[in-house]
Protein backbone atom coordinates (compact mmCIF):
# COMPACT_ATOMS: atom_id res chain seq x y z
CA UNK A 1 0.00 0.00 0.00
CA UNK A 2 2.98 2.36 0.41
CA UNK A 3 4.38 1.86 -2.87
CA UNK A 4 0.86 2.85 -4.62
CA UNK A 5 1.07 6.23 -2.23
CA UNK A 6 4.37 7.01 -3.43
CA UNK A 7 3.37 6.37 -6.87
CA UNK A 8 0.50 8.45 -6.90
CA UNK A 9 2.31 11.32 -4.82
CA UNK A 10 5.32 11.06 -7.32
CA UNK A 11 3.08 11.08 -9.78
CA UNK A 12 1.97 14.56 -9.10
CA UNK A 13 5.44 15.77 -8.12
CA UNK A 14 5.64 19.12 -9.52
CA UNK A 15 9.78 18.17 -9.84
CA UNK A 16 8.73 14.67 -11.98
CA UNK A 17 6.25 16.65 -14.13
CA UNK A 18 6.80 20.07 -15.25
CA UNK A 19 9.78 22.32 -15.22
CA UNK A 20 10.27 26.78 -14.92
CA UNK A 21 11.64 27.70 -18.19
CA UNK A 22 13.98 30.93 -17.71
CA UNK A 23 16.16 32.70 -20.00
CA UNK A 24 19.27 33.59 -18.23
CA UNK A 25 22.38 36.20 -19.89
CA UNK A 26 25.88 36.82 -19.35
CA UNK A 27 29.08 37.27 -20.25
CA UNK A 28 31.40 34.86 -21.75
CA UNK A 29 35.23 35.00 -20.55
CA UNK A 30 36.04 37.00 -23.02
CA UNK A 31 33.99 39.31 -22.46
CA UNK A 32 31.20 38.74 -25.25
CA UNK A 33 27.44 38.22 -23.84
CA UNK A 34 25.96 34.82 -24.00
CA UNK A 35 22.00 33.71 -23.00
CA UNK A 36 21.05 30.50 -22.08
CA UNK A 37 17.16 28.80 -22.16
CA UNK A 38 17.45 26.88 -18.81
CA UNK A 39 14.51 24.78 -17.33
CA UNK A 40 14.33 25.13 -13.47
CA UNK A 41 13.11 22.42 -10.81
CA UNK A 42 9.99 23.81 -9.62
CA UNK A 43 11.91 22.99 -5.76
CA UNK A 44 14.69 24.89 -6.92
CA UNK A 45 12.62 28.12 -8.57
CA UNK A 46 13.37 30.05 -5.31
CA UNK A 47 17.02 28.61 -4.92
CA UNK A 48 17.64 29.68 -8.27
CA UNK A 49 16.10 33.01 -8.22
CA UNK A 50 18.18 34.07 -5.59
CA UNK A 51 21.72 32.83 -6.86
CA UNK A 52 21.13 34.66 -10.63
CA UNK A 53 20.61 37.61 -8.64
CA UNK A 54 23.40 37.12 -5.78
CA UNK A 55 25.37 36.45 -8.83
CA UNK A 56 26.78 33.43 -8.01
CA UNK A 57 24.68 31.37 -10.55
CA UNK A 58 27.23 28.60 -12.04
CA UNK A 59 25.87 27.47 -15.28
CA UNK A 60 28.58 24.59 -14.82
CA UNK A 61 27.12 22.96 -12.12
CA UNK A 62 23.63 23.72 -13.05
CA UNK A 63 22.43 20.09 -12.78
CA UNK A 64 21.07 20.72 -8.70
CA UNK A 65 18.94 23.31 -10.53
CA UNK A 66 17.22 21.28 -13.62
CA UNK A 67 18.86 21.17 -16.87
CA UNK A 68 20.22 23.62 -19.58
CA UNK A 69 18.07 23.81 -23.15
CA UNK A 70 20.24 25.97 -25.13
CA UNK A 71 22.55 28.43 -24.77
CA UNK A 72 24.89 30.33 -27.46
CA UNK A 73 26.54 33.73 -27.92
CA UNK A 74 24.62 36.81 -28.23
CA UNK A 75 22.22 39.55 -27.20
CA UNK A 76 19.53 37.74 -26.92
CA UNK A 77 18.12 34.10 -28.90
CA UNK A 78 16.44 34.65 -31.96
CA UNK A 79 12.89 33.93 -32.36
CA UNK A 80 13.39 30.66 -34.18
CA UNK A 81 14.77 29.27 -30.94
CA UNK A 82 12.48 30.70 -28.53
CA UNK A 83 9.11 29.32 -30.25
CA UNK A 84 11.27 25.44 -31.04
CA UNK A 85 12.17 25.70 -26.45
CA UNK A 86 8.43 26.56 -26.37
CA UNK A 87 7.25 23.82 -28.40
CA UNK A 88 9.43 21.36 -26.43
CA UNK A 89 7.98 22.32 -23.69
CA UNK A 90 4.17 22.21 -24.81
CA UNK A 91 3.95 25.89 -24.03
CA UNK A 92 2.93 29.00 -25.95
CA UNK A 93 6.03 31.11 -26.97
CA UNK A 94 3.54 34.22 -26.54
CA UNK A 95 3.30 33.91 -22.63
CA UNK A 96 7.12 33.46 -22.21
CA UNK A 97 8.02 36.60 -20.12
CA UNK A 98 4.80 37.68 -19.11
CA UNK A 99 4.76 38.19 -15.26
CA UNK A 100 3.74 34.65 -13.67
CA UNK A 101 3.63 33.33 -10.63
CA UNK A 102 5.28 30.06 -11.95
CA UNK A 103 4.47 27.93 -8.59
CA UNK A 104 1.23 28.73 -8.70
CA UNK A 105 0.40 28.45 -12.60
CA UNK A 106 2.04 24.60 -12.27
CA UNK A 107 -0.04 24.07 -8.63
CA UNK A 108 -3.00 25.01 -11.48
CA UNK A 109 -2.29 22.68 -14.09
CA UNK A 110 -1.62 19.40 -11.37
CA UNK A 111 -4.98 20.11 -10.03
CA UNK A 112 -6.38 20.11 -13.11
CA UNK A 113 -4.60 16.83 -13.87
CA UNK A 114 -5.77 15.02 -10.79
CA UNK A 115 -9.51 16.67 -11.27
CA UNK A 116 -9.64 14.73 -15.23
CA UNK A 117 -8.20 11.67 -13.51
CA UNK A 118 -10.72 11.25 -11.35
CA UNK A 119 -13.33 11.86 -13.96
CA UNK A 120 -11.96 9.03 -15.69
CA UNK A 121 -12.24 6.61 -13.34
Amino acid sequence: MADNDNQATDKYDPDNISRIIMLVYGTMEHGGPFWCYVAVKPSMYDAFKAAEQGGTLDLYEFDPYGEIIVSAEGDVPPDEVTIKVAEMYGTDPSKFFQPIDPKAVIAEKIDELRRQEEQNN
